[in-house]
C-alpha cells in the first residue's frame, strides 16, 4: 500500500506526520538527495549539523522532523529522498557557478525541460513582484495569473518527474509514505498512472481533522494555490473566477502568517490563522479586494490585518 500525506511544514503537523510514518516501511522525502541524510539518521552527524544544509524558513520544524526520521531509521523504516524535479535544478545552479550559459545549459536534454520551466515561473514571479508594488490592480491581478499559469506548468514537470522516480523505487512488498505538501495533489494523479491500478493509492489531507474542528475548507488552501491548481488540471478557467481568486490571493498573502509559530497554549496556530484569513476573503468579490487592497497594498502584515478586519466588519454593517 502507497499513502500520499498531504500537509505543511508546520511544527503542528508532526503529530499526524508520525502517526502515519509510523505505520509504513519506506518514507519518501519531498527533497532532493543530500548526502548527509545517511550520517545523521545514523548518528555520525548531529541534526544540527544537518540542517545546517538547508534554507528552511521553518527551523525548528526542521530540527524535529530530523529527530523524528532517526526514530524512524532505526525502527527498521527505510528513508529516501526524491524530487528528481529539485534535484535537477541544483545541478543547473552548479553549472551556472561553474562558468556555463544559459545557452549551454538549456541544450543538455536531461536538463532542458527544468531549465525552461524554471525561466518561466521565476520570470514571472519577478514580473508580479514588480507590478505589485505601484502598478494598477487589474495589472497587478494579470501578474497573478500569468505567474499561476507557468507556475502550475512547472508544478505538472516536477510531480511527473516524482511520480516516475517514485513508481521505480517502489515494491510491492512494502509499504509507503510519501511526503507532499497541499499544492503537489497532481502527484496522486500521475503516480496512479505510472502504477496503473495494481497497487493501491491512500491519499491523506493530515491535518483534516483539525481543519474540520475549525471549520475551514477540507485543503484549507489559500485562493493562489487553488487558482494553479485550476490551471494545472484544467489548463484554462473561466476568466471571472481566475479573476476572483487572483485577486483575493493578493489579500491573502498580505494577512497570513508566513513566519515559523511554534505551538503552545494554541496547539495549531498556523492551521488557525489560515482558516481565519480564508475566511475574510472569501467574502470578498472583485471590486472589493481592489479598494481594500489599495488600502493594504504598502502595509505590513499586523497594519494589513486590522484594516482587513475593519473593511470586513464594515461590509457586515452594509449587508
Amino acid at each position: 500500500m502507497i499513502t500520499i500525506g498531504f500537509s505543511s511544514h508546520h511544527l503542528e503537523a508532526l503529530p499526524y506526520i508520525r502517526e502515519h510514518m509510523e505505520r509504513h516501511q519506506v518514507i519518501v522525502l519531498e527533497e532532493p538527495p543530500s548526502p548527509h541524510l545517511q550520517a545523521m539518521l545514523d548518528g555520525s552527524i548531529s541534526i544540527s549539523e544537518y540542517i545546517m544544509e538547508f534554507d528552511s524558513g521553518f527551523p525548528e520544524f526542521d530540527r524535529q522532523m530530523s529527530s523524528l526520521l532517526k526514530e524512524l531509521h532505526q525502527a527498521g523504516a527505510r528513508i529516501i529522498q526524491v524530487e528528481p524535479y529539485l534535484e535537477k535544478l541544483l545541478h543547473i545552479h552548479e553549472l551556472f557557478a561553474d562558468g556555463k550559459t544559459a545557452d549551454e545549459v538549456s541544450r543538455k536534454p536531461e536538463f532542458k525541460n527544468v531549465y525552461e520551466a524554471e525561466k518561466r515561473a521565476t520570470g514571472a514571479l519577478i514580473s508580479y513582484y514588480a507590478q505589485s508594488m505601484e502598478a494598477p490592480f487589474t495589472a497587478v491581478v494579470q501578474g497573478v495569473k500569468d505567474f499561476a499559469r507557468a507556475d502550475a506548468e512547472r508544478l505538472t514537470l516536477r510531480e511527473k518527474l516524482r511520480a516516475k522516480a517514485i513508481s521505480s523505487l517502489h515494491k510491492s512488498n512494502e509499504t509507503m509514505y510519501i511526503e507532499a505538501g497541499y499544492i503537489h495533489y497532481p502527484l496522486y494523479r500521475y503516480l496512479r498512472h505510472e502504477l496503473g491500478d495494481r497497487h493501491k493509492i491512500r491519499v491523506v489531507y493530515l491535518l483534516a481533522p483539525v481543519i474540520k474542528k475549525l471549520q475551514g475548507k477540507r485543503r484549507n488552501m489559500g485562493p493562489g494555490d487553488i487558482l494553479t491548481l485550476h490551471y494545472a488540471f484544467h489548463g484554462v478557467l473561466r476568466e471571472e473566477l481566475a479573476n476572483v481568486l487572483a485577486a483575493r490571493s493578493l489579500i491573502y498573502i498580505k494577512l497570513i502568517d508566513k513566519e515559523e509559530i511554534i505551538p503552545g497554549k494554541n496547539e495549531t496556530p498556523h492551521a488557525e490563522d489560515e482558516v481565519k484569513v480564508n475566511r475574510l476573503v472569501d467574502r470578498l468579490n472583485f471590486n472589493q479586494c481592489r479598494e481594500l487592497f489599495e488600502r493594504i497594498r504598502l502595509s505590513k502584515r499586523a497594519e494589513a490585518v486590522e484594516l482587513a478586519e475593519e473593511y470586513v466588519k464594515k461590509l457586515g454593517t452594509k449587508n
